[in-house]
């Protein structure tokens, strides 16, 4: 099993990094390496093998997660996941690593939206409607990877102008085949669990695995 995440700029520093890395070492029970893709190792653990972003990227915050799918980087085979450095980790998740992505990118569903509403409000507008959150990914070889880059390659300019991320991204172009974790497994802190059984704002809760800080821009949102 690989392990990716991503630091880029000065919003997380290596700490963060490290921390992430502790968590998986406590609740994963298979073997795995960790990679950190970013633009500045400085203060990573020793245990951590450092992937390096580009020198002529020009690529901004979550953005950088793109690299994921360059082949030319990630050379890693195997069974793969992703965490975002702002998710706690909450209790074991070997059901995340043994999860068949098929050949599929694997997403979190936002369960905690009202969907129908959000369908109905903003279908018109691709840019603003999404389904899929990126902050867990799972994949494998079986994933065409190159299918991603080469399509994110070819319209760059296009997707960071009128995309406001990658979930968004994915979820419009549909560039690969994609699968969802099973309802339940993640929460947003900010936005609750599951609609409309248990919407209550900045509550931990025991039963999911992973609990995600996602954020609509409000001044209610809770930074991890």
């Amino acid at each position: 099993m690989n392990i990716y995440t991503v630091k880029w700029g000065d919003k997380y520093v290596a700490s963060h990094v490290n921390q992430l890395l502790d968590s998986c070492k406590q609740h994963l029970s298979c073997e795995f390496q960790f990679h950190c893709i970013t633009e500045n190792p400085e203060g990573l653990s020793e245990e951590v093998n450092v992937i390096s972003i580009p020198e002529n990227n020009r690529l901004e915050k979550w953005w950088n997660k793109m690299y994921l799918f360059d082949d030319l980087l990630v050379t890693q085979k195997g069974e793969k996941m992703f965490f975002d450095l702002d998710v706690i980790i909450q209790k074991n998740i070997d059901v995340i690593a043994e999860f068949d992505p098929e050949d599929c990118l694997c997403f979190v569903k936002t369960w905690w939206h009202d969907l129908d509403d959000s369908y109905e409000n903003t279908r018109h507008i691709p840019h603003k409607y999404t389904d899929l959150n990126s902050s867990v990914l799972r994949w494998n070889d079986t994933l065409d990877t190159r299918a991603i880059k080469e399509y994110f390659n070819k319209y760059k300019k296009q997707i960071l102008w009128y995309y406001r991320g990658l979930d968004n991204f994915f979820y419009n172009r549909r560039v690969v085949k994609q699968k969802l974790f099973p309802v339940g497994w993640v929460y947003s802190f900010n936005q609750g669990y599951l609609f409309p059984q248990d919407t209550e704002k900045h509550v931990y809760r025991a039963l999911p695995y992973i609990c995600i800080f996602d954020s609509m821009g409000k001044s209610e949102d809770v930074k991890f």
